[in-house]
Parts: C-alpha cells; structure tokens; sequence
C-alpha cells in the first residue's frame, strides 16, 4: 500500500521532470562548473547567472551544499524557501528547483575518492528519463547538421 506521503512525492517527482521537459525546448542558459579535488572530497562549483530557473538532477545521497554567493529560492522535499549566502547545509536526497534572483555560486561536496566525473554523476546522481532522452535528441540533431552541412561542401 502506497503512503499519502509516497504518493505525494511521486506527484512531485512527475511534476518536476514535466517542468524540466518544457524548460529543455527553451535555449539554456550558460551555467559554468568549476571540479574541485582533495582527498576524500570532490567539489563541484556552479555559477548560476541572475533570473534563472532550475532544475537539478536528482541526488542519491546525503550531501553538504555551499551557497557561496547569492540569493535564491529554492524549492526541496521539506518546501520552498528564500536563501542566501553565505549558506552551508546538508541536503536530503532528491532534486531541487532553484529560482536565482541575482547570481550565485553554488557547491555541492560529496565524500569520494573518484576524480572521473562521469564516474561521479553516476555514483551520485539520477538523470531523469526527460534529461536523457533531451541529450540524445540533441546529440542527433548535431550530428545530422554535421552531415548536412559536410554533403554542401561537396562538388
């Protein structure tokens, strides 16, 4: 038998992912990452430029998030609230919808030895089923342009 809770937080999670779906037919926004490594710890930095809208993948496990710089409301399994830094907290599993109202630096730090990042995104996180099927749509679209453009170029 299905909890309320379980059922609500699977409510959420589909209206999360058809969120992300139509957020992925807009342009996207340039979101720079810096890889941070010490042993024991990996930092991934993010620069969120003011005005944007959010999603994230959805995390696997218990980890410390740092808001370094900025403002922003942020949406989570416990609610919605409006942070700002300088901001260190430990965030539950799950994904979190973001609103930037000016820019912020945002870490996220995961306990591994790991130093391949594809090799932690799949350690730590769970790409929605909405994310992927984006990627390769992307991917094919790039590579028939290529193709397009490379028959124009031909005698």
């Amino acid at each position: 038998m299905t909890t309320l809770a379980e059922a609500a937080k699977a409510e959420d999670a589909e209206k999360i992912e058809r969120l992300e779906g139509a957020m992925l037919q807009h342009e996207q926004v340039e979101c720079p990452l810096d890889h941070f490594f010490a042993p024991g710890v990996y930092v991934r930095q993010m620069t969120v430029p003011a005005g944007v809208l959010l999603v994230g993948h959805e995390h696997r496990f218990e980890h410390v998030c740092i808001l370094l710089k900025g403002k922003m409301t942020i949406a989570t399994p416990n609610g919605v609230e409006t942070i700002s830094a300088p901001l260190t907290f430990v965030a539950q599993p799950g994904r979190k919808v973001a609103y930037t109202h000016e820019e912020c630096v945002w870490q996220n730090i995961h306990a591994t030895e790991e130093r391949d990042l594809d090799k932690i995104e799949e350690q730590f996180v769970i790409k929605s089923d909405t994310w992927c099927a984006h990627q390769e749509n992307s991917a094919l679209a790039a590579k028939m342009q290529a193709h397009i453009l490379s028959d124009k170029d031909m005698p």
